[in-house]
């Protein structure tokens, strides 16, 4: 399967690069402490939209709960990969 960039090119890259900006660090550890229905107002997207984008994140590799906690997620490496190589072509 060839790698591409296009399925980030949309609201997808969009959560996921508002994820990066409302990242806390607590004790040495980056993660996401916002609910869904926050991550949904921050970006202006229904919450039921957020939740596919989040659950096709996760299923992606690219987003992963934080130690399994309900509501706190993590971006992965590879979902910061993804934000560096974006980044850098489109902004």
């Amino acid at each position: 399967m060839e790698f591409t960039l296009e399925p980030f090119a949309n609201d997808t890259f969009k959560l996921l690069k508002s994820l990066k900006e409302n990242q806390v660090k607590v004790k040495g550890d980056f993660y996401i402490p916002l609910s869904q229905q926050e991550i949904a107002d921050i970006n202006h997207m229904s919450k039921l939209k957020t939740n596919r984008l989040l659950r096709d994140l996760i299923e992606g590799g690219y987003v992963c709960p934080y130690q399994n906690k309900r509501g706190k997620y993590v971006i992965t490496e590879k979902g910061h990969k993804i934000l560096k190589l974006m980044l850098k072509k489109y902004v």
